[in-house]
Formats: structure tokens, sequence, C-alpha cells
């Protein structure tokens, strides 16, 4: 075999390499994100349930519990801003997370619709919906409306211990 032969062999298996690498890289970060984005939905979750709480303390009867949204919703931005290492309006622009936005936050008495999923809940519940950006380790620029993801999470009130 000539000189020309081995370079390009050479060549070839850099490539490969330096390709696999990569793949790997993107392969671990993507993993990272679904890790990331499930725990924040799981975080909503508690959030909700502990604003319920800290919102009604010492109310010992659901039926005297308060259903103010606005107290609520400023709860889960504040906790949501504590959690994440974003700034009061919730972004951080150094941070994995870059900014999360509430699109819709809303507590939705027994017999109403839900408009996200659009169906009729049973059970007076605190429905959020947030939109989180997400740092995209390359191309920032480019790839910054694919790393925008929506989380949905609904807390039905009963679900709550007093």
């Amino acid at each position: 075999m000539n000189k020309k032969g081995n370079i390009l062999i050479f060549s070839v298996l850099f490539i490969a390499m330096i390709l696999v690498v990569f793949l790997f890289v993107i392969i671990i970060y993507i993993s990272e994100i679904n890790s990331l984005l499930y725990n924040i939905k799981l975080d909503m979750y508690s959030i909700n349930k502990s604003a319920i709480i800290a919102v009604n303390k010492g109310i010992t009867s659901r039926e005297k519990f308060s259903y103010d949204k606005e107290t609520y919703e400023q709860y889960f931005k504040k906790m949501l801003s504590v959690n994440y290492n974003l700034n009061e309006d919730l972004k951080n622009e150094d941070g994995l997370i870059m900014q999360a936005k509430v699109l819709d936050y809303d507590v939705i008495t027994k017999g109403k619709k839900d408009k996200y999923i659009g169906e009729i809940v049973k059970d007076t519940t605190i429905h959020s919906l947030i939109e989180v950006k997400i740092k995209p380790i390359i191309f920032k620029n480019l790839l910054e409306e694919q790393f925008t993801f929506e989380i949905h999470e609904d807390v039905i009130l009963n679900t709550v211990n007093l």
C-alpha cells in the first residue's frame, strides 16, 4: 500500500472517531435535558402543593381554602426562581435554564374545563403551564428555538394532606 492510501485510511478513521465522540456528547446532553425537564415537572407539582399549604396555613377544612390564583402564582414563580437560580424575571443567561416563562396558571374549580387537556376537572385543580428555554451546548443562536419546551402540570386539591 502506498503513502496516499495510508493517509486516506488514517484520515477516515480520525474523522470517524471525532464523529463518534461528538455523537456521544450529544446523546449525553439530550439525556441530561430529558432528565432536567422531568425534574422540572416534578418540581412544579411539589411547588404547587407547597403553595396550597403555605397560602392555607392553619386552615383545617378544604371548604375554607383560599383559591387566590395570584397568590399561588406569585409563590410558584418565587420558588421556580429560587430552585433554578433565576432572577425575578425568571431568567439566567449563564445557567443551563436560560429562561422560564409562566404561560398559564389557573385554579380550575370542580366541573370547569381545563383548557390545556380539554377535559372537565372532577376536583378543584391548580393548573400550571410553563415554557423553559435550555441553553444549547453548540450553535446557540441557531438552536435556541429547538431547545424551548412547554411543561404542563396539574395538582388536584384533594391530594394535598392537611
